[in-house]
C-alpha cells in the first residue's frame, strides 16, 4: 500500500471534520509531501523511514498520532478551536427560561427623561428595583405579581407606600421582562455571530420588529445573556431600554421583596397608615409644624378637618398645596404621621382644626383640639405649638358655626 493511500486511510477512520475545503487542502498537500519525499528516497541509499515506522501495528497508531496531532494544530491556526460548537438562539432561550432569578442594571430613556435602577427578578413573581437615578423621589419599587401589589419604599424616612397601581414609577419592569422573553419567540432573530462587547467575547442575536429592534449579546461559553437593547420609536417618540451586567440564578432572600419591619406602610387605596411604633402627640405637633414655613408664618386652612369644603375653600386648600411642593420628603413624612396621629383617636374625641390662618407662635389662637378617650378636659394645641388642658365651657367657639347663626 502507497504512504498516499495509507494518509487517506488515517483521515477517513478519524472523527475530525471542520471544514471540507481546508480538509481536502490540507490533504492534499500532505499527499503532495509525502509523494515527494518516496521519489527522492527511491534514489537514496538511506533505508525507507515510513516502511520502518509503519511495521508494527503501536508505530503505525503513533505516526497516526503525530499526523493528527499535526493537522489539529494546524486546523486550530487556521479556523479556531475544533469541536467547539456555535451557541445558537435555541440554546439562549432555553437557559433563559430554565434561570429562575436575573439580576441585572436597567437603563429607560424617553423623551427627556432617564431612570436607571439595579432590578432583582425571582420567579415567578417577585421584582424589585433600586433606584440608582431617577427624577422622582422613590427610592425602591416592588411589584408581587401574585397579590398584583407594587410598593414604594423611602429609605430615607422608612415608610411604604402600597397601591394596585401597575403604572407606578419602576412598577412594571417585570411584566416587561415577561414581555421580552415573549418577543424573544417570534422568530424573526438573526444570528450576527461572534461581537466584542467592551473587550468580552460574545455571540451577538438581533430581533426586528415593525417599530421596534431587540439586540442580544449572549455568553459564548453558557449561552446567557450578558447585554439586552431595545430600541423603539413610535409617533415619533424614540425609547431606548438597556438591560446590562446580566446576571442568572443569584441567590436572592425573599425579604428583599417586602418592607423592612421598622417602615411605615401607607396603603393608598384605603388611606390609612400602619406603624410599628405609638404615634403621639409629638407627632401631631411635628406634622402641624410643616405648613408655617411654606405658607407665610400661617397654618394650613385644612388638616384632617376644618372649615367644610366650600368652592372659596377648595381653591384656598389648591393655592396652598402648591406653595408646598417643594418640601422635603422628611417634612411629608412628618404631616403623614400628625395625620395618622388623628386617624387613630378614637370615636368620640370630638377632634376639630381651626388653625386656618393663625400664626405661629400666638399663644393665645387655638389651632386644634381633641378628647383624650376618659378625659374630662380636652387637649388644645396653640399657635406656639403648647399644650394644654382645656375645660368643655371654656373651648373657644368654632369659627364657622359662629358664621352661621
Amino acid at each position: 500500500m502507497s504512504s498516499a493511500e495509507k494518509i487517506r486511510k488515517l483521515f477517513a477512520k478519524s472523527d475530525i471534520t471542520v471544514n471540507s475545503k481546508i480538509d481536502d487542502r490540507i490533504i492534499s498537500d500532505a499527499l503532495t509531501a509525502f509523494d515527494k519525499s518516496e521519489k527522492t528516497q527511491s534514489v537514496s541509499s538511506k533505508p525507507n523511514i515510513w516502511r520502518i515506522i509503519t511495521k508494527s501495528r503501536i508505530t503505525k497508531l503513533a505516526a497516526a498520532a503525530v499526523i493528527i496531532t499535526g493537522l489539529f494544530v494546524g486546523l486550530y491556526l487556521l479556523v479556531g478551536p475544533v469541536g467547539v460548537a456555535s451557541v445558537s438562539w435555541a440554546d439562549v432561550l432555553e437557559n433563559i427560561e430554565a434561570a429562575r432569578t436575573v439580576m441585572y442594571i436597567f437603563e429607560i430613556e424617553s423623551g427627556d427623561v432617564k431612570e436607571v435602577f439595579k432590578t432583582r427578578i425571582k420567579e415567578p413573581y417577585l421584582c424589585r428595583s433600586d433606584v440608582i437615578e431617577s427624577p422622582y423621589k422613590y427610592k425602591v419599587a416592588i411589584r408581587n405579581a401574585k397579590t398584583n401589589k407594587h410598593m414604594t419604599l423611602y429609605p430615607n424616612t422608612k415608610m411604604a407606600a402600597i397601591n394596585d397601581d401597575e403604572g407606578s414609577p419602576g412598577g412594571y419592569e417585570f411584566y416587561a421582562y415577561e414581555r421580552l422573553k415573549r418577543d424573544f419567540r417570534d422568530g424573526t432573530e438573526k444570528n450576527l455571530g461572534r461581537v466584542k462587547l467592551n473587550g468580552r467575547e460574545t455571540i451577538c442575536f438581533e430581533i426586528s420588529k415593525e417599530n421596534q429592534k431587540i439586540t442580544v449579546w449572549a455568553d459564548p461559553d453558557t449561552a446567557l445573556p450578558i447585554q439586552i437593547e431595545e430600541i423603539s420609536d413610535e409617533n415619533g417618540d424614540r425609547r431606548k431600554v438597556l438591560r446590562s451586567d446580566i446576571m442568572f440564578d443569584v441567590e436572592m432572600d425573599d425579604q428583599l421583596f417586602v418592607p423592612p419591619a421598622d417602615y411605615c406602610l401607607l396603603d393608598l387605596e384605603t388611606q390609612r397608615l400602619q406603624t410599628p411604633f405609638e404615634l403621639t402627640e409629638k407627632h401631631l405637633i411635628e406634622g402641624l409644624a410643616v405648613y408655617p414655613k411654606y405658607l407665610d408664618g400661617k397654618f394650613n386652612t385644612r388638616y384632617m378637618g376644618g372649615r367644610p369644603l366650600t368652592e372659596e375653600v377648595r381653591k384656598k386648600c389648591k393655592a396652598a398645596m402648591k406653595k408646598i411642593e417643594g418640601w422635603s420628603d422628611i417634612e411629608a413624612h412628618k404631616s403623614t404621621l400628625g395625620c395618622a396621629f388623628i386617624e387613630q383617636l378614637p370615636e368620640g374625641s370630638d377632634y376639630q382644626y381651626v388653625g386656618e390662618d393663625v400664626k405661629l407662635g400666638d399663644a393665645n389662637a387655638p389651632v386644634c383640639w381633641w378628647k383624650p378617650p376618659g378625659s374630662k378636659t380636652y387637649r388644645v394645641v396653640y399657635g406656639d405649638l403648647s399644650i394644654r388642658d382645656v375645660e368643655p365651657g371654656d373651648l373657644p367657639e368654632i369659627p364657622w358655626l359662629k358664621e352661621q347663626k
